[in-house]
């Protein structure tokens, strides 16, 4: 492209050496770039030398920069490389994916003035730039609605759509009750207290629970489930993303237990699954269309929920079949492809 040729960064604030769960950001990239915006990636790591790869059939560049401070969480990291990058690169404007980063404000103070930035809404909804944002990406309308009021009213807040591969995941055919492997799938890593596991466990006592996902809380969560509930519950560990589409269709309903989260992917895979998703209300506000897709509900409400939903086959069939229809409609590649357009028009 010429050099005057719009260019814009999407920095994915959280450091790791890897594009996994970065393919939304890069179908965005190639989007952008294939509409006259060029648009790179990048990225701090913990390695010692700037690298560089590229994704998409060669279609999105990305920059993995090493971190300043690489023994310090992925929050409070920055890196002088990145910021050289960032200003030969020189875009005219910054996407920050994750709020709540340190590198964003450490970066972003760094580039040329005038340099416009905005937010990729990545679970948390609160930085010191945010005053500064010309735009914000976030994972649903409710969510905009009441952490980003100000931008949503002046037309600077879309949804951006979640990446997934619909053809892996599958025809979204509810499964038959006889076919079920499990009643209840979760998805989700041990080790983070938010992700709250251990309110799947009671279940086990009248239901199959199939808990999907590794980490170093693993071995301490199965030891303190009671003996007599161990039967019922299945321990996958980590599994490949085929492996988890697999699971998810052979699964009655997702229980999403998370305390703390914007819209999990895993939610919208159960959901292109054919499979309704329960979740606490006070963690999802919207995403997932409540007494359509699954259930939205308080805390105290979710055991009742979720038997009601398993006691009434009819009705989680029916779910199901909605819940698929609202991916096609919102999610995936030609989803995130029309949110590039609104975004191409929303940065003029």
């Amino acid at each position: 492209m010429s050099a005057t040729t719009p260019r814009l960064a999407i920095v994915m604030s959280h450091a790791q050496r890897s594009m996994g769960g970065a393919m939304r950001e890069a179908v965005l990239a190639r989007a952008l770039t294939a509409q006259g915006m060029e648009t790179r990636i990048f990225r701090l790591h913990g390695g010692e030398a700037t690298e560089e790869e590229t994704v998409l059939e060669g279609a999105v560049r990305a920059t993995f920069c090493p971190a300043d401070n690489p023994q310090d969480i992925p929050h409070r990291q920055v890196s002088a490389a990145l910021k050289a990058e960032l200003r030969a690169f020189a875009p005219g404007v910054v996407l920050y994916k994750g709020l709540g980063y340190r590198v964003n404000a450490d970066t972003q103070a760094a580039m040329e003035p005038g340099t416009r930035c905005g937010f990729i809404v990545g679970g948390g909804v609160t930085d010191p730039l945010l005053p500064q944002a010309s735009l914000v990406l976030g994972e649903y309308r409710e969510q905009l609605v009441q952490h980003f009021r100000a931008l949503f009213r002046a037309g600077q807040a879309l949804v951006l759509p979640k990446y997934l591969d619909l053809a892996a995941a599958g025809d979204g055919r509810p499964v038959p009750l006889e076919e079920a492997a499990c009643d209840i799938i979760n998805v989700g890593n041990f080790g983070d207290d938010r992700k709250n596991q251990k309110a799947l466990v009671p279940f086990a006592a009248r239901h199959r629970v199939m808990l999907v996902g590794g980490g170093t809380g693993l071995r301490d969560f199965r030891r303190a489930v009671p003996g007599r509930l161990r039967p019922n519950i299945t321990y996958t560990g980590r599994l490949p993303q085929a492996e988890v589409f697999a699971a998810l269709r052979r699964a009655r309903v997702m229980v999403h237990t998370s305390s703390m989260d914007g819209l999990p992917r895993a939610t919208v895979e159960a959901m292109a699954c054919g499979v309704p998703v329960v979740a606490y209300r006070s963690t999802i506000q919207g995403g997932i269309p409540h007494g359509a897709a699954g259930l939205l509900v308080a805390e105290a409400a979710l055991p009742h929920a979720v038997e009601m939903l398993l006691a009434d086959d009819e009705l989680r069939i029916r779910m199901g079949q909605q819940a698929r229809r609202h991916v096609d409609r919102h999610h995936g590649v030609p989803a995130i492809e029309a949110a590039a357009v609104e975004v191409l028009k929303l940065l003029g």
